[in-house]
């Protein structure tokens, strides 16, 4: 694949798993054809870097947002701005849409959520007051509840919280974590969670109780986590430029890194 021309924040595929969407520290997001690692179309453009990506369950949309202030949603196929939410909670760190396509949620770097209505112009539901900054997000499969890690970037020891997305209101944690949260996956009955403390926790989502130990054996920051479609490996690269793989039950690493 052709080369952004900074660091490249987050990857999405778009459903069937033929291209993946990518954003920059280069301001950009761009698509890619996944067999022949060309890019797909023009380049989409922000005014600053960009953090935050995510990609409509329909395959439809594409949200983007970072240090611009600003959400911008783009048209898949055509690559078309087709319209920009403003944000005023400061830098935009991470997205995550709804299942059903109809909410968007943001952290910011100021601490900050804020649920919006994607088939409103993006109109604000609700917004919620996290602590610290909030680098990761992710929606239960059901839609029912929304985890975010919060304490990013302010000293602070990482915690996990678990709100109602219908209320908004927080129904589990704060959970302290790491001592300087990063990163989490995956809510069903079990959460993943890993940081640049090197490792990766699993949680009951409904207890908030770790898990079995924490899986040790990364040897630099974790800065992503993947769970396979059948929850039975978890995939995490480090900034020593590896990835690895475990079994998402025992935490037990599984094959040789890459």
């Amino acid at each position: 694949m052709s080369e952004h021309e900074g660091g490249v924040r987050r990857i999405a595929y778009l459903p069937g798993g033929e291209r993946i969407v990518t954003c920059s520290e280069d301001k950009t997001v761009r698509i890619w054809d996944v067999e022949t690692g060309e890019q797909e179309g023009t380049t989409m453009e922000h005014e600053g870097w960009i953090s935050g990506l995510a990609v409509t369950r329909d395959g439809k949309r594409i949200l983007s947002g970072g240090y611009d202030k600003r959400i911008s949603v783009w048209d898949v196929e055509t690559h078309e701005l087709i319209e920009e939410w403003e944000d005023e909670t400061g830098g935009i760190m991470c997205i995550a849409v709804s299942p059903d396509d109809q909410l968007a949620a943001s952290g910011g770097e100021r601490g900050e959520i804020v649920m919006r209505e994607i088939q409103e112009s993006g109109r604000i539901r609700y917004s919620i007051k996290a602590g610290g900054g909030v680098p990761s997000l992710c929606f239960s499969p059901n839609g029912e509840k929304l985890a975010c890690a919060a304490g990013y970037y302010y000293g602070q020891p990482g915690v996990i919280h678990v709100y109602d997305v219908e209320s908004g209101e927080l129904v589990l944690g704060p959970i302290k974590a790491h001592e300087n949260m990063g990163l989490l996956c995956h809510l069903v009955t079990r959460l993943f969670s890993a940081s640049n403390d090197y490792t990766i926790q699993c949680w009951n989502s409904e207890t908030a109780e770790p898990i079995e130990q924490q899986w040790i054996g990364h040897t630099d920051y974790v800065v992503t986590l993947s769970l396979s479609p059948d929850g039975k490996r978890l995939t995490s690269t480090l900034l020593d430029k590896t990835v690895r793989f475990w079994d998402a039950h025992s935490g037990n690493p599984i094959e040789q890194p890459l």
